[in-house]
């Protein structure tokens, strides 16, 4: 899947994210908006859906900044399936000197 990110600030409250109806993203929903340089995140809804694009507004008094990775809130009737990932066991182990 790619990467959901912050395409274009409109305004102070406003900013458009390249996942819409294509992605399973619906208006109400909430995001996410993780900054990169802190460990803290906000979070942002949902106000219109377009196939490609969402927009967006904020809550709060961050500031909000073009590239900010974005993490989406899906209901919890929407089934996601994830894939797990299992490294194989290494059979050739080193022997122990000494």
């Amino acid at each position: 899947m790619k990467q959901v990110e912050i395409i274009r600030i409109l305004d102070d409250t406003s900013f458009i994210i390249n996942a819409g109806t294509d992605k399973g993203v619906e208006a109400g929903n909430y995001i996410d908006v993780l900054k990169r340089d802190r460990s803290y995140n906000y979070i942002a809804k949902v106000e219109e859906v377009y196939p490609e694009l969402s927009v967006c507004s904020r809550y709060g008094e961050q500031r909000l900044f073009y590239g900010d990775v974005v993490r989406v809130r899906y209901n919890d009737d929407i089934q996601i399936t994830t894939k797990v990932i299992k490294t194989k066991p290494n059979k050739r182990r080193r022997k122990k000197r000494g």
